[in-house]
């Protein structure tokens, strides 16, 4: 077993160091001197890792990963594989192969093409280009990005699954490696080659989707890369942009729009990385209404009711509210159903003054049938908390709580406590304590400081309350619940003298004692508490 991953390791390494590369031919002639010179020690071994010291002036740390060499670490410092590592691994190698026959090989693993004629000066501008990195242009980083991914990973699917994450996190820092040193560059690099992954990983996720572990990894993979891009697009568009950006955007904008194309997978995270990009990236209201007329050809030749209609009336939603049509967007908003849901958020949070009020009327309309398709009960009260905050910030601030009620009526009973608190603020003290009644809230669990507020303004209307409380305590049947409901029934006589309404009082424990008479635990704390005679 040894043997065979130390060959899977020789070809690993041959791939990820490049004989063209005067470093990289630096770091394995340095390597091979360690290795002739016999300054490695081992000093542990695990199945997928070699420990040792190696000897090179002073004493360094190595750790060499067989399956992943890249991840190896050495206490040189190097970010990727050093000289120390290099000679750990021929000191182990050697003993299953010619270290000699190895190099050879891998020397001629990447021979050069017959270079044709060319001018001096041509010559000197290729060399000023490789030694800066890839060429600053959209085309160029995304045939980068093609074939980097297909070397490294795509190659690579044949391979047992956990090996996948590994060659993932090879493939992101062979792209990193070549980011422009320029600041201003840089961060447009990350972005553009980011993107090109991101399109690369879908059709994966389709061609592999019957292997679960296969899916599994690109899915969280893709997942990560949208949340990074989605971060990464207002910082972007803040960045001051040299003419020479203007080629880029172009490419980005012919490929931002495949987002839409009809992926069976990240359909929600795709549809939001597309709004940001064009809410954000993509300003030039030409541009906008040049794609609206586009989406809208495509909504046109789409049937309706189907995934795909529903994705790119999104867009047409979003399109027309960044060109300032509320009204076409309202009418492509009638188009959805309860399912579109989730992706009302982005406006809500977006949107300012009365813009976004077609959006909640529609959540209000759509919402209850969505959170019943739910099966998670966390997913609906998280989805509800998440909606509550951009309703109800607008609802205050245009002084509409009649909608707000709605909402918080609609979503019930996930929204029981933000409701509770509303009805609370807005003095409703009767919807306020029939909610608790009709949610069967214990009035343990509601605030003392709440109870007495009640009390103090309006006594009769916390007294169904107290009703349900001693209804609740005694069919509880035990000691415990009997003395609280003695409490309860002593703070509704309180409450009734100061209505001064002890008759009615006393016509309800006449009631209580006749009815539980055959509970004598309950009787005797009846007594105990002086509300029947002894």
């Amino acid at each position: 077993m040894e043997s065979q991953l130390l060959q899977y390791t020789a070809e690993q390494v041959k791939k990820l160091l490049n004989p063209d590369s005067a470093h990289d031919a630096a770091v394995v002639g340095e390597g091979l001197t360690l290795y002739t010179q016999n300054v490695v020690e081992t000093s542990s071994q695990g199945d997928e890792w070699i420990q040792a010291e190696v000897y090179d002036v002073e004493r360094y740390q190595v750790k060499l990963e067989l399956l992943f060499p890249q991840n190896g670490r050495c206490t040189c410092g190097a970010n990727f594989i050093c000289r120390h590592q290099l000679a750990l691994f021929f000191s182990h190698y050697s003993e299953i192969a010619s270290v000699t026959e190895w190099i050879e090989e891998w020397q001629q693993s990447k021979k050069p093409s017959p270079l044709p004629i060319q001018k001096a000066s041509e010559v000197f501008a290729k060399k000023a280009q490789e030694a800066s990195g890839l060429a600053k242009d959209y085309f160029a980083y995304k045939e980068f990005v093609a074939h980097t991914f297909h070397e490294t990973v795509e190659s690579e699917l044949h391979a047992p699954a956990y090996l996948l994450d590994g060659h993932i996190q090879q493939y992101l820092q062979e792209v990193k490696a070549k980011a422009p040193i320029e600041s201003e560059w840089k961060m447009l690099y990350h972005f553009t080659t980011l993107f090109c992954t991101f399109l690369h990983t879908l059709p994966l996720l389709n061609s592999y989707s019957k292997n679960t572990q296969v899916v599994r990894t690109f899915y969280t993979f893709a997942t990560d890369l949208t949340e990074e891009l989605y971060e990464m697009v207002q910082p972007l568009s803040r960045q001051a942009r040299p003419f020479a950006f203007d080629p880029f955007i172009e490419g980005l904008k012919a490929d931002v729009v495949t987002l839409l194309d009809n992926h069976p997978l990240l359909t929600y995270e795709r549809i939001d990385l597309y709004r940001e990009i064009w809410a954000f990236l993509f300003s030039n209201s030409t541009w906008r209404k040049e794609e609206l007329e586009r989406v809208t050809q495509k909504l046109n030749q789409l049937e309706r009711d189907t995934e795909e209609r529903n994705t790119y009336t999104i867009a047409a939603i979003h399109l027309s509210v960044l060109e300032n049509d509320d009204d076409r967007a309202t009418a492509w908003l009638q188009e959805l159903d309860a399912a579109a849901c989730p992706y009302l958020f982005y406006w809500l949070q977006s949107l300012q003054q009365m813009r976004p009020l077609p959006f909640i009327e529609f959540a209000i309309t759509h919402v209850r049938t969505f959170l019943a398709n739910l099966e998670d009960y966390y997913e609906r009260v998280d989805f509800v908390r998440t909606f509550t905050r951009p309703i109800s910030q607008w609802c205050y601030k245009s002084k509409r709580l009649d909608l707000l009620e709605k909402f918080y009526r609609v979503t019930l009973p996930h929204s029981y406590w933000n409701y509770a608190n509303f009805l609370f603020e807005q003095k409703q003290y009767k919807k306020w304590v029939e909610m608790h009644i009709y949610s069967d809230i214990s009035i343990d669990l509601i605030s003392t400081e709440l109870i007495k507020e009640v009390t103090s303004e309006e006594p009769a209307l916390i007294l169904p309350l107290y009703y349900h409380a001693v209804q609740e305590k005694v069919s509880l049947k035990n000691r415990s619940a009997y003395k609280q409901a003695v409490r309860y029934l002593k703070k509704m006589r309180t409450i009734y003298k100061k209505l001064k309404q002890e008759e009615t009082f006393e016509r309800y424990m006449n009631y209580v004692t006749s009815s539980t008479k055959r509970l004598r635990a309950f009787q005797e704390e009846l007594k105990r508490g002086k509300l029947i005679d002894g």
